[in-house]
């Protein structure tokens, strides 16, 4: 079936939607997104001339001189850009946040600005992004003290103004999609600029709407603007800051460390490691990961748990007794494993025993540049012994357990490592795809945060609740006596604060 596409009608209506609800500043955050802003990726670098790209995409409106248009733009004024905005909007608005000249608008609470030139600068995420997005003047927002609520559905229209639609699509999500994956627009993102556009109905063509068209469009609505009033709510900025932090993990760490554990493992995968430990709390994901990548019921792999005091005979190879009353050497079962010719070895929580010294004189040949046949050791039985260089080995390791035992620094020089943190954004998933009541849920993620604050509790403590279980219940037999083991002790004052915030939460009352 034939493609469709967004109609006159529909695309008019969008930008009565629009008009007035953002500070018009908020058309540089979305150049940078389109030029690839976000969390844990190199810095965007804005010149004179490389925003003009994603301006056209963003702001093109088929004006014969190349202006572009500002759909959620509060006055006539600043409904157009001139043809040169990739310098007399982007590239000088962003110099002048850098020297902190403007004070109508100062996006650098959340976004760090360094000038690498006269006319270049590195824009990337502050520590704490997006913390102060889409809040106040500061933030895109109209007014002070309220939150930015730009129709995700209105804007999807514009930024769909000209794409071909499948007809196997749902028409509003496959828009909203598109503009959040074109965008690099994360969920956090998306909920602190966008408010949900339930009462905007899509009507579409089978012809695509031609420049003149779009440009026609947008110049009947500056010359006669009318706009669709979104009531703005006020909200405090420790509001603001808990929503934030019941979306995103707020850590204080530079904005290049907030990888998800789950791309930067495949990363690692991806650029050859061959020997790869996850480390972190109990239930933060990291044997759920090695599963997704590596199904465990495949016969290329092999999963190997370390019990307590494993020794050298238990993983490599030791003496038994056979029938004969005498002894023989016997291998270990990560020998077997090699031996077998596994490709994708796991070891299960290797700080059960001294790793290292379990591993004697194979511990060596873990290292990727001592791989291969050539680089063969005679083990105790006289044989010779290597690691393939194909061979992938993972290890899992929980840093909290602190009657296991500590991994050597050896060990960490040997291999690569990927950290597997408590994070409010994998909570958000496990909940997410638990389709739970949305008010529980967000009260859920509001806990969360208090509760990392005292103790890195991994987010798989709440797989097990569901929708018919009471809260309370569940937080009392699966959540409470895992923080009582850690914190009644010698931290009560803090158990109590978690007590009384999930009674303030979920008591009967609420």
């Amino acid at each position: 079936m034939a493609d469709q596409y967004i109609s006159r009608e529909t695309l008019a209506k969008s930008l009565q939607f629009q008009y007035g609800t953002a500070n018009h500043y908020l058309k540089i955050w979305f150049v940078l997104k389109r030029m690839g802003f976000k969390i844990g990726t190199p810095p965007v670098i804005i010149d004179t001339s490389n925003p003009t790209d994603s301006l056209k995409r963003l702001f093109s409106y088929g004006d014969p001189d190349g202006k572009f248009y500002v759909p959620f733009a509060h006055t006539t004024r600043w409904l157009t850009m001139m043809g040169d905005a990739a310098r007399s909007v982007i590239q000088t608005n962003i110099s002048n946040w850098s020297k902190k000249s403007i004070v109508t608008c100062d996006p650098t609470s959340f976004i760090d600005i360094v000038a690498t030139s006269d006319t270049k600068y590195s824009v990337s995420p502050a520590r704490g992004y997006p913390t102060g997005l889409g809040y106040g003047e500061n933030g895109f927002a109209l007014v002070k003290e309220t939150q930015l609520r730009l129709p995700d559905l209105a804007f999807a229209v514009w930024y769909c103004r000209q794409t071909p639609i499948p007809n196997t699509k749902d028409i509003s999500a496959f828009m909203i999609d598109l503009m959040k994956s074109e965008l690099n627009i994360s969920q956090a993102e998306y909920n602190l600029v966008f408010s949900p556009c339930t009462d905007f109905k899509v009507k579409t063509s089978k012809v695509k709407l031609t420049d003149k068209d779009i440009n026609k469009i947008c110049n009947t609505f500056i010359n006669n603007p009318t706009t669709i009033t979104i009531a703005s709510e006020p909200v405090n900025f420790e509001e603001h800051a808990r929503k934030v932090k019941s979306m995103v993990t707020i850590d204080g760490k530079p904005s290049w460390m907030h990888y998800s554990s789950e791309t930067l493992l495949q990363k690692t995968i991806d650029n050859g490691a061959k020997a790869i430990l996850l480390y972190g709390a109990p239930r933060t994901g990291k044997t759920r990961v090695i599963d997704l990548l590596f199904p465990r019921d495949k016969s290329n792999r092999a999963t190997i748990q370390i019990h307590d005091g494993w020794s050298y005979e238990h993983l490599v190879q030791g003496q038994q007794p056979n029938k004969a009353g005498g002894f023989e050497w016997t291998s270990g079962v990560l020998k077997q494993a090699i031996d077998q010719k596994k490709e994708i070895i796991v070891l299960e929580e290797i700080n059960r025993t001294r790793f290292s010294q379990a591993l004697g004189e194979v511990f060596s040949l873990i290292e990727q540049k001592y791989r291969g046949e050539k680089n063969s050791i005679l083990l105790r039985d006289g044989t010779r012994f290597f690691i393939p260089s194909e061979t992938l080995i993972m290890m899992t390791m929980n840093t909290i357990d602190k009657s296991t035992e500590d991994i050597d620094d050896a060990l960490f020089g040997r291999i690569a490592s990927v950290e597997f943190p408590p994070r409010i954004e994998d909570l958000a998933t496990l909940l997410d795809a638990k389709k739970l009541d949305s008010v529980v849920s967000e009260k859920i993620r509001q806990l969360y945060p208090a509760i990392l604050e005292v103790y890195p509790l991994g987010h798989g403590y709440f797989a097990g609740f569901n929708s018919s279980t009471d809260f309370t219940f569940y937080y009392l037999t699966h959540i409470r006596p895992v923080l009582c083991n850690y914190l009644l002790s010698f931290k009560p004052q803090e158990l109590s604060k978690i007590d009384n915030m999930v009674d303030q939460l979920f008591g009967a009352s609420n």
